[in-house]
């Protein structure tokens, strides 16, 4: 198995060669997706302690129940399956978050209730093909972690 840094390490060194199959004006939008997906939403945030999991920080917390209801290399491996789980959780938690907020609100300030309820999301506002770009720098950033992996242990198998 890769550490840490060789994931990123690679995934930065292949990231100009996956930009090669992108169409130009959607670089932006890759390049955004494919970076979080080393970073911040890589496969390993299944380990507690992995420099993706650290990288959240104060709200780190978020990622214990994902942690506990899965092994390292289990599902959060599985390329586009992996990552759509990921994007699941966080929108899970997003829109539970939200609608607490929606609740508190309604109780102490139910003029700013209304707005929030009214508030157009990010991805309706979104351009589609950017957002397919995104998630599809999401799933290049997964693959390679994936690939990495495999290609590692076959190595120290091999030796």
């Amino acid at each position: 198995m890769a550490l840490g840094k060789t994931h990123e390490a690679i995934n930065l060194i292949l990231l100009p060669a996956a930009l090669y199959l992108v169409p130009k004006e959607f670089y932006f939008p890759f390049t955004l997706g494919y970076l979080l997906g080393t970073f911040f939403l890589s496969p390993d945030i299944d380990i507690k302690h992995s420099k993706p999991s650290r990288r959240w920080k104060y709200i780190r917390f978020i990622w214990m129940p994902y942690q506990k209801g899965s092994r390292h290399r289990g599902f959060s491996h599985i390329p586009v399956f992996g990552t759509f789980i990921r994007l699941f959780y966080l929108n899970l938690l997003i829109v539970f978050i939200y609608f607490i907020l929606i609740g508190i609100l309604r109780y102490t300030y139910p003029e700013l209730s209304n707005i929030f309820i009214s508030f157009d999301t990010v991805l309706s506002i979104a351009n589609k093909e950017s957002a397919f770009f995104f998630l599809l720098g999401l799933i290049a950033s997964e693959v390679f972690h994936v690939l990495l992996d495999i290609a590692s242990t076959t190595l120290k198998r091999i030796l």
